[in-house]
């Protein structure tokens, strides 16, 4: 199994606090994105697969906050 991406980061809440977790892992020779997810807004927990794409736009299925996962490269730029 080798791995064409892989990521994971902290994650903030609206307040600006770090309270969530995200893990993206991309298998080579394929386009869909394997996440692990604890959203920043509620706490809750989900496996989700999705197409990989960056940004990858994600968003809590329990109370909808809405997650960019931008490339690394980007995100360091904007800091």
């Amino acid at each position: 199994m080798e791995i064409k991406y892989i990521t994971t980061r902290d994650l903030q809440n609206s307040s600006g606090e770090i309270k969530g977790k995200v893990r993206v892992i991309v298998l080579k020779g394929e386009d869909v994105a394997n996440i692990d997810l604890t959203c920043p807004e509620c706490g809750h927990v989900q496996k989700k697969k999705q197409e990989f794409k960056l940004p990858l736009d994600l968003q809590c299925e329990k109370c909808g906050f809405k997650i960019k996962l931008e490339s690394l490269r980007k995100e360091i730029k904007k800091k």
